[in-house]
């Protein structure tokens, strides 16, 4: 029997004696995956959120990146929260009290952390003024006051006279006429129990005149403005002018009429450093201080350039000084 042998031995069996012209350009296997629609959506997620850290990032790294883990109460921390119960109770704290302290230093600082990290930090008004305040705390720590010299007192008060003026003082005592029980007689009672007090002092007691009141009847040494407050101003201003001694009025104040028997005047005149050196010791230190952190302000302040939108300072400008429209 005679034997038929392959034209082709390099070909399978099973294979085709020709090739089709598509095979040669058949898409790779890595160039048909591409073509999922899976991939290209976890292309794009990819993508955003790679975009989404790069333009975050700078936040990320400083406020979600916690800066340390480890939460360390040095000798000084321990110190502190001795201290402050010793302040508080006046003596050393107890080991249960001490450890009590402890955990609620801790405590705090861990949610004060944490805090940090979601930045919470961030646009608090409060947070913003504690911190200024603080600023404001290390300039005056950073620069102490000297003591101020007896001139630079002197020159103070001499700029500031009417600050410190000492003021004209009464001592007196008083009858009290009620304009709710005497009407506009009260003046008239008042003037004709003066003439009898004036001509014959020795004979008439004051405390059994007049009518009841809750004011007192002696005043010793009160300055125009405590008069002032007690009487009124309209009472003040009307024994101003009182210079001698004796019965006087009558005066009007806001409960009705009074007469008045000046047993001491004490005449205001401008204050001598003696009289008033700590008062003006003070107002020197509060400014020279304020001057100090101004100077400190401004070359924090030089620091910064400055740029203030227009258009949206004016705006508000713009509404108010608007004529309201009628409805």
């Amino acid at each position: 029997m005679q034997e038929t042998v392959p034209k082709n031995l390099n070909n399978p069996p099973d294979a085709p004696e020709d090739s089709s012209p598509n095979d040669a350009i058949q898409p790779h296997w890595f160039i048909r995956v591409l073509r999922e629609p899976l991939i290209h959506f976890l292309v794009l997620g990819a993508l955003l959120f790679g975009l989404y850290f790069w333009v975050n990032g700078s936040f990320l790294n400083s406020s979600l990146k916690p800066a340390s883990d480890q939460i360390e109460l040095s000798a000084g921390v321990l110190e502190m929260l001795k201290s402050n119960w010793r302040r508080q109770w006046g003596s050393n704290p107890p080991p249960e009290e001490l450890q009590a302290a402890i955990d609620q230093y801790i405590r705090e600082e861990v949610l004060y952390r944490e805090a940090l990290k979601l930045g919470m930090d961030q646009n608090d008004l409060i947070i913003r003024r504690r911190l200024v305040q603080k600023m404001e705390f290390l300039a005056e720590d950073l620069d102490t006051l000297p003591e101020p010299t007896d001139q630079e007192l002197q020159s103070y008060l001499a700029a500031h006279p009417e600050s410190y003026a000492i003021p004209s003082r009464f001592s007196f005592s008083q009858i009290y006429f009620s304009r709710e029980l005497r009407g506009s007689e009260a003046d008239a009672d008042a003037r004709k129990l003066l003439s009898q007090l004036q001509a014959q002092p020795e004979k008439v007691h004051p405390r059994e005149l007049g009518d009841r009141t809750m004011l007192p009847t002696q005043f010793t040494r009160q300055s125009p403005s405590e008069i002032t407050g007690l009487l009124g101003s309209t009472f003040a201003r009307e024994i101003s002018p009182v210079t001698t001694l004796g019965w006087q009025g009558p005066f009007h104040s806001v409960y009705g009429t009074h007469l008045i028997q000046a047993t001491e005047i004490l005449s205001g005149h401008p204050a001598t450093l003696a009289e008033v050196r700590h008062d003006v010791r003070l107002d020197w230190l509060r400014a020279e201080r304020s001057q100090r952190n101004q100077k400190f302000y401004q070359q924090l302040r030089d620091r910064y350039t400055v740029k203030i939108d227009p258009e949206a300072l004016a705006e508000p400008m713009a509404k108010n000084s608007a004529p309201s429209e009628a409805h």
